[in-house]
């Protein structure tokens, strides 16, 4: 009787079984690639998903880029990448619909490796957004336009110009206070000199006469005028009887009062080199997003081109500091046009020594000569300001023509200006090529936070995310077959571990 052993059945089932095994094996691994790439996505999809939801309004406004990074100093944008990851990864939340789940996503985490907010490596961050929303509005043109409005051509004339700006400023002091009191200062030296005058021709029985020429108004009604100023103010002078903006900058959460260990996070971050082409930009960037003096009402913040340029905690403080700096550059450039006009230096040197040679004192004349011709620059600075806050134009260079007072005296009905030169906005351009970058930075998303949180209640430039790198890592259970040597890295018993990172910010690729 013949036996059967069962050799054929078992080699058949060994046969399946290996067949099985290879199958499931290859239906694991293009499972595990499929995984692979999908995680992939799922981390660059998910964190491009929390950068698409911007702040509408700084767009709109500024023209900036920012999402909402953090609430209340906890950080929210995690949270939100993660519950994008999960409607990429669990089958009918999001984007893949089936009946079954092919992916068995067992967990999801996010780790982040780094986030850069506005706010950090000492202004940079922002300046760089600034600079790439003016890059893209025709940069050579507009260079054209500011340095031909400045009498410049080249950047290399626009960096010998602002030296000299800057020479004439100095460390003087150009608060209004100061400026009177040095206008007070050189009256009183010319008057007190000629008033001897006076007193020792009366002694010797002479008739005290001014050179032909003069005019006694330089002892008297200069004093008197000072008198004014004193009692009024000098930016009463200037701006007549218009009440000041009142609006404060002393929010301690504004950007700019952050602590140095924060403005220092992620040193070296922007890429912006520190050129004055840039600084050209970021200068013209203030001037097209917020208000000044002369631009007209602006709500309650009047004066922030001003506010960005001085840093001072007041409107009014940093209208009149602004003020008090444009006075100094007048006043440089117009002394520089007297020392060259023969007709006036004249009347100005016999002025001082029909003064000096009744005091014997003719070794003095050309002092008391530039002091009167000082008064006298400075006389028509004020002049000329009063036309530049009221929106005229004062030529860089003045001549004869353009020159407004006649004589040594300050004329308070006076108004200087017309149709060509510079306006008042110019001369806000060339302060700010002066002032630092990262201070003027932080003042400005002082501005800009102020000017959003009016809108979106809470708003904070520190919140606002503009870069981040992460890794997000998902556990997935087997499907078809355990195969550990399919493994990309050890996760739980029950699956395997994909890690993923992916980096994005605006303006980066």
């Amino acid at each position: 009787m013949k036996r059967f052993t069962g050799q054929v059945t078992v080699f058949l089932s060994l046969t399946a079984l290996s067949l099985f095994a290879l199958f499931g094996t290859c239906l694991e691994g293009s499972r595990c690639a499929c995984l692979d790439y999908l995680c992939a996505q799922a981390a660059n999809s998910s964190l491009r998903s929390v950068f698409a939801g911007f702040q509408g309004e700084t767009m709109r406004e500024y023209g900036l880029l920012l999402c909402p990074g953090r609430e209340g100093g906890t950080e929210v944008w995690q949270d939100v990448m993660l519950t994008h990851a999960e409607k990429y990864l669990r089958p009918g939340t999001g984007t893949l619909h089936a009946d079954g789940d092919r992916i068995g996503l067992l967990g999801l985490e996010l780790e982040s490796q780094n986030a850069v907010y506005i706010t950090e490596d000492n202004g940079a961050v922002f300046t760089e957004a600034a600079l790439t929303y003016m890059k893209s509005a025709g940069l050579a043109q507009l260079l054209q336009e500011v340095l031909g409005r400045l009498g410049l051509y080249s950047e290399e004339d626009g960096a010998g110009f602002l030296e000299t700006i800057g020479n004439m400023i100095g460390d003087k002091d150009s608060s209004l206070e100061g400026i009177v009191s040095n206008l007070d200062d050189i009256r009183e030296q010319a008057a007190a000199l000629q008033e001897e005058a006076r007193q020792k021709a009366e002694e010797s029985d002479m008739e005290y006469e001014p050179p032909a020429g003069t005019s006694e108004d330089v002892s008297t009604d200069l004093l008197e005028q000072i008198r004014a100023i004193r009692k009024n103010g000098l930016i009463a002078i200037i701006t007549g009887t218009e009440e000041l903006s009142g609006h404060s900058w002393e929010s301690p959460a504004l950007p700019s009062r952050l602590s140095e260990a924060e403005k220092m996070r992620h040193f070296g971050f922007g890429n912006e080199p520190d050129t004055m082409l840039n600084h050209l930009l970021l200068g013209e960037y203030m001037q097209h997003k917020m208000t000044s003096y002369a631009a007209g009402d602006g709500g309650d913040a009047r004066y922030e081109a001003e506010y960005v340029l001085t840093g001072r905690k007041t409107d009014k403080a940093s209208f009149e500091t602004t003020v008090g700096e444009i006075l100094l550059i007048r006043m440089g450039f117009n002394l520089a046009y007297l020392a060259t006009d023969a007709e006036k230096v004249a009347l100005a040197e016999a002025t001082a020594a029909a003064i000096m040679t009744l005091l014997a004192l003719p070794q003095l004349i050309l002092l008391l000569k530039w002091l009167l011709l000082s008064a006298w620059a400075l006389a028509e600075s004020i002049v000329d300001v009063r036309g530049l806050v009221r929106g005229r134009k004062i030529p860089l260079w003045k001549n004869a023509a353009t020159w407004k007072l006649s004589a040594m005296k300050l004329d308070l009905s006076a108004e200087g200006g017309g149709t060509a030169g510079l306006s008042y906005e110019d001369y806000l351009r060339v302060l700010f090529f002066l002032g630092d970058t990262n201070k003027q930075s932080y003042r400005m998303m002082d501005v800009i936070q102020e000017r959003i949180g009016q809108q979106v209640p809470g708003f904070r430039m520190r919140d606002c995310l503009v870069w981040a790198s992460v890794t997000l890592r998902a556990d997935v259970s087997y499907l078809y077959l355990n195969a550990p040597f399919l493994r990309t890295e050890a996760g739980p018993r029950s699956g395997r571990r994909f890690r993923k990172e992916a980096v994005y910010g605006y303006g980066r690729r």
